[in-house]
């Protein structure tokens, strides 16, 4: 498992969250399908490792109180 290659990727994701969040905010069906897309892309890639899922799923968790925050549904 190559940890560098991962977390450089992860960075990466991070940067392009928000990038593709100024065109299609969190609040939008089009920014989830990206996030789940991309994310599952990621976990592919690194075969779907236990650890590197956890911090997958880690994102997801954060991104969907970021959700329930600006919407008022936490």
């Amino acid at each position: 498992m190559n940890w560098t290659d991962f977390f450089n990727d992860l960075q990466k994701w991070m940067e392009a969250s928000n990038e593709i969040s100024k065109k299609h905010p969190i609040t939008t069906d089009e920014y989830w399908g990206w996030l789940v897309k991309t994310i599952g892309i990621i976990g592919d890639r690194y075969n779907n490792h236990p650890l590197v899922l956890n911090f997958l799923t880690a994102l997801i968790q954060f991104q969907d109180d970021n959700f329930k925050t600006i919407t008022g549904r936490k």
